[in-house]
């Protein structure tokens, strides 16, 4: 337990400030939301849009719900990049930054092996992004409320799940990179592409259409908030497919690291 509140205390700042530039972004994108929401201005640009970009922007909930569409084009589309660049910096950091700062001595010097020193810092990261998605669901449930509206709990908790099995796969799979750099600013970079580049090639891969089945290979085509808040159905086939991942990815990592000259 003393490994893993260290784990949660290196953390703490970070996690403070990264979840208040979340929420206070829900709560800019929830203060509009109502008034957008009850025009038609936005309904009828995105059905003047080609079949694939009105797919990418929630065509068919916006048609049907406009205010989780709206919602869903100015801040649910994005959360996980949000809250996957927190992820993955903050996985980047767990060894390399230790490992450049020459702090892993101590560490590694204790009665403990490097696997479950890996693990329980991994469970303090999984944590803190677990609880940084909490606070983001009940804040815009909140927000919503504030202004009048009805919120979709179920649909929104669902939505908070899902995000959350993408970034636990951004940051398992940022902790395997970080085990095999060189250095830190080389662990940071790739906590950040691994991040940023797959939701910059779903959402190319959606607009494109050609080929949509090559959404699946990455984390974000798992994410589907339309989907969610339109059926309620549970992300099953996310679930599986991302928890495998994460374990496939924690593993690699744990084998890099004890293999690892420190």
């Amino acid at each position: 337990m003393t490994l893993y509140r260290m784990a949660l205390r290196q953390q703490l700042v970070s996690w403070l400030v990264w979840t208040l530039v979340v929420v206070l972004g829900v709560a800019t994108v929830v203060s509009a939301a109502p008034a957008v929401a009850d025009s038609h201005a936005l309904v009828t640009l995105l059905g003047s849009l080609p079949a694939s970009l009105r797919a990418v922007m929630g065509g068919e909930l916006m048609a049907k719900r406009p205010l989780e569409g709206y919602l869903y084009i100015k801040l649910l589309m994005y959360l996980p990049l949000l809250i996957g660049i927190f992820s993955g910096y903050q996985a980047s950091s767990l060894l390399a930054r230790e490992l450049d700062h020459r702090r892993f001595d101590f560490l590694l010097g204790l009665p403990v092996t490097r696997r479950r020193l890996l693990l329980v810092r991994l469970s303090g990261l999984i944590t803190s992004q677990a609880a940084m998605w909490l606070v983001t669901v009940l804040a815009l449930i909140f927000f919503l409320g504030q202004e009048g509206t009805r919120p979709d709990v179920a649909g929104y908790v669902l939505v908070g799940y899902s995000g959350f099995l993408v970034t636990l796969t951004t940051a398992t799979g940022a902790l395997w990179a970080s085990a095999a750099a060189r250095d830190y600013p080389a662990a940071a970079r790739y906590g950040l592409g691994i991040a940023a580049i797959p939701f910059v090639y779903d959402l190319a891969v959606r607009i494109a259409t050609a080929a949509p089945g090559w959404r699946y290979i990455l984390p974000y085509g798992y994410y589907d908030p339309p989907h969610l808040l339109l059926t309620h159905a549970f992300p099953w086939l996310s679930t599986v497919v991302l928890l495998a991942a994460s374990v496939i990815l924690t593993y690699g990592a744990v084998r890099t690291f004890e293999r690892r000259e420190v």
